[in-house]
């Protein structure tokens, strides 16, 4: 079992992990910066008290004084060592993107020495407790259509980010909910799609609309758009006339049935409102699904973790969904411009 950890990038990400594990009674040995000037040291030790600094992201994988390695960095920076991190024989939590397209992914992780270490993927929204319970129903059976809600705010992530994220954004940061879809549904396949290339931003992205299908033929909606002010989620309908509905997807409400309330003089229409039946809620000590996800790291027992294959499933559907797109249009000019990938 790693107890001793070493974690490569010390961020705002890596507290978070760092945190889970010291509340879990695993040590945080050594921790990589860019620079031993780097702001996110001071912070990150507020975290990890007995970690030690190191600058050498190569001395940190291969000093024996780590069991295990936790990869915290920036979207840009940690494709770049996917394969050295693949071949560790070391167990590693790689936090997302693990890369940027399908291809190069696939290249470098078929690549890869193959070792018997674990290697998980940081798609912690797999651990909350919404989600397995909703996982739990859709294993029982009757699942009828669902729907896919993803908004980025575009110029938020290019704020924190910086802009050259824009053209990424679906491997980094929608890939969360595309691993959640992929994760409660299984494989899926498109059956119409179309893209339309937002404006008003200095570097491009592409939003998408559509419809997809499960392998038993369950049809799922994706409504993936840029400042979209509908909140992300994953809605379910049910042959029992139950829908689930994850969203935010740190809550699950479950409704059945709709309670008919009738015209009143303060409201002279009738209005028709779902019952709700049952909610589930994450837990709220620390960040949700962090603690899960490192508690499964730490014993060497995955259960509902990404894998490295789960991670490039995520980019196989983004490829998919931006080839299979029959037309997409230039709001600027309002022409609808035929094509797969923009």
């Amino acid at each position: 079992m790693p107890y001793r950890l070493g974690f490569l990038g010390a961020g705002k990400v890596a507290r978070h992990h760092a945190r889970a594990a010291r509340v879990l009674g695993a040590t945080v040995t050594i921790a990589c910066t860019r620079d031993i000037n780097s702001p996110n040291w001071a912070p990150f030790c507020e975290e990890a008290p007995t970690a030690t600094q190191m600058t050498d992201g190569e001395a940190l994988l291969a000093d024996s004084r780590v069991d295990a390695i936790v990869a915290c960095l920036d979207w840009k920076t940690l494709p770049q060592w996917l394969n050295r991190l693949l071949e560790l024989d070391k167990p590693v939590l790689l936090e997302k993107p693990i890369g940027l397209d399908l291809q190069s992914t696939r290249t470098l992780a078929s690549r890869a020495r193959s070792t018997r270490c674990l290697k998980m993927v940081g798609y912690n929204r797999r651990f909350y407790k919404p989600v397995q319970r909703l996982m739990d129903r859709i294993s029982r059976g009757g699942l009828k259509a669902a729907d896919v809600v993803i908004s980025e705010t575009i110029e938020s992530h290019a704020e924190r980010h910086g802009r050259d994220v824009i053209p990424h954004l679906l491997a980094f940061a929608s890939a969360h909910v595309l691993d959640l879809m992929l994760y409660l549904f299984g494989p899926l396949e498109p059956v119409a799609m179309s893209a339309y290339a937002e404006t008003g931003h200095a570097a491009p992205f592409v939003s998408y609309n559509g419809v997809l299908r499960t392998e038993a033929g369950v049809p799922v909606s994706l409504a993936l758009n840029a400042d979209d002010p509908t909140p992300a989620g994953i809605r379910c309908r049910f042959d029992d006339g139950s829908t689930w509905h994850l969203a935010p997807l740190e809550a699950l409400t479950v409704y059945q049935g709709t309670e008919v309330i009738p015209e009143s003089g303060t409201q002279n229409i009738r209005r028709y409102m779902p019952k709700v039946v049952e909610t589930t809620t994450v837990d709220g000590d620390g960040k949700p699904g962090f603690k899960e996800q490192m508690a499964a790291f730490l014993s060497g027992e995955p259960g509902p973790a990404a894998t490295i294959e789960d991670g490039i499933r995520v980019l196989e559907v983004i490829d998919m969904i931006e080839k299979s797109a029959t037309h997409w249009t230039d709001w600027t000019t309002g022409r609808q411009v035929a094509g797969g990938r923009h």
